[in-house]
Parts: C-alpha cells; structure tokens; sequence
C-alpha cells in the first residue's frame, strides 16, 4: 500500500489454516486492542460463525460483548459494501484496525478501496491485517510477508519484518 500524506498507517499480515485457527490467533489480539480503545472493523469473505462463536466461547476474554458486536459475518463483499463499511466505521478520532479475510483478490480489492478512501481522509490511523488461507498462498508466502511491516502470529504477537 502506498503511503499517504498525513495518515499513519501499518500493514500487517496473518497466515491461518482454518476459521478455528483464525479465531484463535485474532481473539486475543482484538480484545487487546479494545481495551487500547481501538475501533475494530472485520471484512471477511466468510467465517463460520459456530467456529467463531464456539472459540469465543471458551477462551476468558472480558470484552465479549464488544467483540460480538463486530461485524464479523459480512460474507457479501462487494466494492460497494466495502465503501459503506469504511464510510460508516472508520473513526478519525481515534485509532482503526481494519481486519481483512478472504482469498488474494478479495484482499486486493479491499485494500484498493482503502487506499482510495485514505486518498480523501488523510487523518486516519489504521492498521490494516489481511489473513491469508494457507491452502491459498503456501508457496508465495515468503513473497507475501514482504510486502508487510510484520506478522501476527498464533500467539497475537506481531513479529516485525524484515
């Protein structure tokens, strides 16, 4: 993503094997960034909800409300919806993360549309995450992490790259 005039912005990238994976390593760390006030926003392709909400359920987080109220089951991602999403989610007052899943062209495309609305809210800070399916990108991997300022990890750590 190129980088935009007066907006701080960190690109991060996320390998998962399957929704279960996935919500296990981003649970932990969304709870982590709501307690840090941060507004999250989710734009998956598609996430099983039972899987989601069956991890939730077991793992000891106080904010579970909060995170159930994200908008985690938007499966229709058109240009669109991405556009409403980040009109309508997006604070400039506040810190962003902005949590992206699906195959390489549905995460291409939203990260189009955000460059697109950061062309025009120049204030924001965001945090952009794109999880990756294994199945999907196993051998472009070590080219993928390249293009990223660091990795979240199974244990919702971010490890720097480079």
């Amino acid at each position: 993503m190129k980088s935009v005039e007066q907006t701080n912005i960190k690109k991060l990238c996320n390998f998962y094997v399957s929704d279960i994976h996935l919500s296990v390593m981003l649970l932990p760390y969304i709870n982590k960034e709501i307690d840090e006030d941060v507004e999250v926003t989710t734009i998956f392709e598609k996430l099983k909800k039972e899987n989601f909400e069956k991890i939730l359920d077991k793992l000891n987080v106080k904010n579970k409300q909060k995170i159930l109220n994200i908008n985690w089951f938007n499966n229709k991602v058109t240009e669109e919806k991405i556009e409403e999403i980040l009109n309508n989610k997006i604070n400039k007052n506040k810190k962003n993360t902005i949590i992206i899943g699906g195959d390489k062209k549905i995460i291409s495309i939203v990260n189009k549309k955000i460059e697109d609305y950061l062309e025009n809210n120049k204030t924001c800070n965001i945090k952009i995450i794109d999880c990756y399916n294994v199945e999907e990108v196993s051998s472009e991997m070590k080219s993928i992490v390249k293009d990223y300022d660091g990795i979240l990890n199974t244990t919702s750590q971010i490890v720097n790259c480079g």
